[in-house]
């Protein structure tokens, strides 16, 4: 394991373009995601009624609110919004898996050209590959859902069927857990012109030391992650801002470690 996150590290650190794309691709997506709350919610809060104001005065405010979701079309821009923004998710997710799984299996190329080489050979598989993904992701929740109403409309309080549900939910994580590891090989094969078949044989044939790397690097990066936080609190002022301002940067370095150790392991098992 150790031998494979070094290399993962080095590995990662030869990706320097890529991260800092999907750094700026996630700032971006941020920063587009805010502007479209605050449009909604801060004409909202100055209708809300202050913590003075008579209980009326709340209940009115609820059934303003109702009325206008239910009865008018002012919740229609805001849906066209958001379908817009995930339909532009659903694009662009995969397009820079493309670019960054191309930029894995494919160093000795230029760092800019070989990223922006992977969206014209990539994309289409990739774009097939993440919403089978999607589709193998949401298929337990056709059960689940079901099993949610049966549990809340049996028991007595919420707390109560949140402790039955727990379990479920716990096997739901851990189920896209592995579905992400799975695809990651997938998208490997993929990028680098393998077999998805013998890629496949190769990840259920060594799955456990694929799982335990990757729950050695979640450790590892949550540990970095929560060391990083901690020194905002701890050296407060302008170290502490750098920091702040530095720590998407770092998360992104992360998840790239992350894939890269997969990677390195990967082509050992492969040429095995």
């Amino acid at each position: 394991m150790k031998s494979y996150m070094k290399s993962g590290f080095v590995a990662a650190m030869q990706q320097p373009f890529a991260v800092i794309a999907l750094f700026l691709y996630q700032m971006g997506w941020g920063a587009l995601l805010y502007k479209l709350v605050q449009s909604v919610l801060v004409p909202l809060m100055h209708r809300f009624p202050g913590g003075g104001q008579p209980k009326q005065a709340m209940q009115l405010f609820l059934a303003e609110g109702q009325f206008q979701l239910l009865k008018t079309d002012l919740s229609h821009s805001y849906l066209w919004w958001l379908a817009a923004l995930l339909g532009a998710r659903m694009l662009l997710t995969p397009m820079l898996n493309a670019c960054v799984y191309y930029s894995l299996t494919h160093r000795h190329q230029n760092a800019g050209y070989r990223f922006f080489k992977g969206i014209k050979e990539l994309t289409i598989p990739f774009l097939i590959t993440y919403l089978v993904r999607i589709a193998l992701s949401l298929l337990p929740l056709v059960w689940l859902f079901p099993k949610a109403q049966t549990i809340f409309s049996h028991t007595a309080s919420y707390d109560e069927a949140v402790l039955q549900l727990l379990p479920w939910l716990l096997g739901l994580l851990c189920y896209g857990f592995l579905l992400n590891l799975l695809f990651m090989y997938v998208q490997f094969a993929i990028a680098a012109r393998i077999g998805i078949i013998s890629t496949l044989i190769t990840f259920f044939r060594h799955s456990l030391p694929i799982i335990g790397l990757a729950l050695l690097i979640l450790l590892v990066s949550g540990l970095l992650a929560g060391i990083t936080v901690t020194a905002t609190y701890i050296w407060a002022g302008l170290v502490a801002l750098i920091i702040y301002q530095l720590f998407p940067l770092f998360n992104m370095f992360l998840q790239m470690w992350a894939i890269t150790s997969q990677y390195q392991l990967w082509t050992v098992k492969m040429n095995k």
